[in-house]
């Protein structure tokens, strides 16, 4: 079974979080930016590029939300294949550094059929993957925004 790191940045502005949304594995679907780590870029660079690369948006990540696990065997329920994958997860809060003036990135998901602000109050009632975001990711943003409360991500060291 193959482990695979990923990087999602959770960037808001203005009472708005930025998201991707697609038509997998239901339609309107929403998830956080990122992608899969390079062989030797830390995850901080990992975030960064992917959400620029899938929106277009440049973003300085800081501090790290999240670290969540996905083995799909445990969850047969689940939208994802259940053989050969372990995904490990981290979610960053990033600081916005430049914006397009139309949203889309050089490099979109498969699956991305936009890039949107979202406001925060209209989460509630959206379908998310993973599906724990459904109602845990204004929690994500309230902690976000409590600058230095949250987990420590100590780089690449020896």
């Amino acid at each position: 079974m193959k482990i695979r790191n990923s990087a999602n940045g959770l960037v808001v502005r203005d009472g708005h979080v930025l998201l991707l949304r697609g038509n997998w594995p239901q339609p309107d679907t929403y998830w956080l930016p990122g992608g899969g780590q390079e062989p030797g870029e830390t995850l901080p660079a990992c975030v960064e590029r992917e959400v620029w690369e899938e929106t277009g948006v440049r973003v300085r990540a800081g501090e790290l939300l999240l670290v969540r696990e996905n083995i799909p065997a445990n969850h047969p329920d689940g939208p994802f294949p259940r053989s050969g994958s372990h995904r490990v997860e981290m979610v960053f809060w990033c600081d916005l550094v430049d914006e397009p003036e139309v949203l889309g990135g050089t490099e979109p998901d498969t699956v991305q059929v936009s890039v949107e602000w979202i406001p925060v109050d209209k989460l509630a009632g959206l379908r998310f993957l993973p599906l724990w975001f459904d109602e845990r990711l204004p929690e994500l943003i309230t902690l976000g925004q409590k600058r230095g409360r949250a987990g420590v991500y100590a780089g690449d060291v020896v």
